[in-house]
């Protein structure tokens, strides 16, 4: 017995691939990021005509775009060991905190209590890695040393992250806060991150080179999946998001001889032929624009508040030698909110602490931060 197909589901995944696609395409040639017009794709396809709606099996399936993107991305950066880990540090720990604090008075001035503050301080404290990357990709930053740069405050904002993320959790499931297990938690990622950087990287090497002179010419297909998965899965148990894991493998593979000749081409065929703009199409059509539309004031405090922030934050590391044009690339490029905003959101919703109306807030607040972050970086690199 064949096994069967949820003919709908084939429906939406081709409509919302196709116009995602066409879209991107569209933005490209107005001279910016195709994953602009990948969301706006988003939108046509769900709430403005509603032709696509939520599926939890097409929500999976989209959700392996992020881990796609995130993954080349990794396979095209090589980490600098003499990089300044600890300016980059620095840069993180003064966005998040003005950020936590900017977003703690926005929710209990708006809404009037002090956990709906926190946990909006929370929700916009952190940057996405894939879209600072995937925006800096687009205008050949990426290895420029404000790229560089960019890459290491970004993984500071990313511990800084989990371990809120980690208190958040831990307050809301047993109304108290476990410093032990949090301070456990923020060790263990962090030696997670400096065991795939300096070890990973020989280990995964060595590995691949087995599988050079296979028959297979598909081979180095399904070994470099095979790792970034099962990476991915032990990232989730670690405490790390998979897309991070994602990341890491692909930095791991990054300088292998046949990545750069092989591995990339290939995964560039699969995520940005499928995965990638499925995922990001789909991250819009979620979007209730009724709502958002009485709420909008609140997003837009918000984002000013991100922009205005991150801008000081970039403008902070010129401290560390900077140009005037690097330390704005540096500061756009910690715009964009991503994957832990939606998570704290979406873990604050299940518990009650948040209402529909506040989810919706800060899933438009991430959609535009995601649309503008690249329209930016455009604009700065045509002055």
């Amino acid at each position: 017995m064949l096994m069967s197909v949820d003919i709908n589901l084939l429906l939406s995944i081709a409509l919302l691939l196709v116009v995602a696609k066409v879209f991107g395409e569209i933005a490209e040639r107005l001279k910016t990021s195709s994953l602009v017009g990948e969301i706006i794709a988003g939108i046509v396809m769900g709430p403005v005509l509603k032709l696509v709606t939520p599926e939890p099996i097409l929500a999976q399936i989209a959700g392996f775009g992020i881990i796609f993107s995130m993954f080349i991305i990794g396979l095209d950066t090589k980490f600098d060991e003499k990089s300044n880990i600890y300016s980059g540090s620095i840069i993180a720990i003064i966005s998040c905190g003005l950020l936590f604090i900017a977003g703690f008075f926005v929710g209990y001035l708006v809404f009037g209590n002090i956990l709906i503050g926190v946990i909006l301080g929370i929700a916009i404290l952190s940057s996405s890695t894939l879209i600072a990357l995937r925006s800096l990709t687009d205008i050949g930053e990426l290895h420029s040393p404000a790229g560089k740069f960019l890459l290491i405050v970004e993984m500071a904002d990313e511990v800084i992250a989990i371990l809120m993320l980690a208190l958040l959790t831990s307050f809301l499931t047993f109304g108290k806060i476990d410093v032990w297990n949090a301070s456990a938690l923020f060790f263990a990622i962090l030696g997670f991150f400096l065991f795939i950087i300096k070890f990973g990287t020989k280990a995964v090497g060595k590995f691949l080179t087995l599988f050079q002179t296979a028959r297979d010419e598909q081979m180095l297909v399904s070994i470099p999946l095979f790792i970034v998965f099962i990476v991915a899965f032990v990232s989730e148990h670690v405490g790390v998001a998979a897309v991070t894991g994602a990341f890491l493998a692909g930095m791991a593979m990054s300088r292998s001889p046949v990545t750069q000749p092989i591995i990339i081409p290939k995964m560039k065929t699969i995520g940005y032929g499928f995965f990638i703009p499925l995922f990001f199409a789909y991250s819009a059509i979620m979007l209730d624009l009724g709502m958002l539309i009485s709420s909008l004031w609140i997003v837009l405090v918000l984002l000013v508040l991100v922009i205005v922030i991150n801008l000081i934050s970039g403008y902070a590391s010129g401290y560390f030698g900077f140009s005037n044009k690097e330390k704005k690339i540096i500061g756009i490029g910690l715009i964009p909110r991503g994957e832990y905003s939606i998570i704290i959101a979406q873990i604050a919703l299940v518990a009650s602490a948040i209402t529909v109306q506040l989810y919706g807030v800060i899933i438009a607040f991430v959609l535009l931060s995601i649309i503008i972050t690249p329209l930016f970086l455009r604009f700065l690199r045509q002055k």
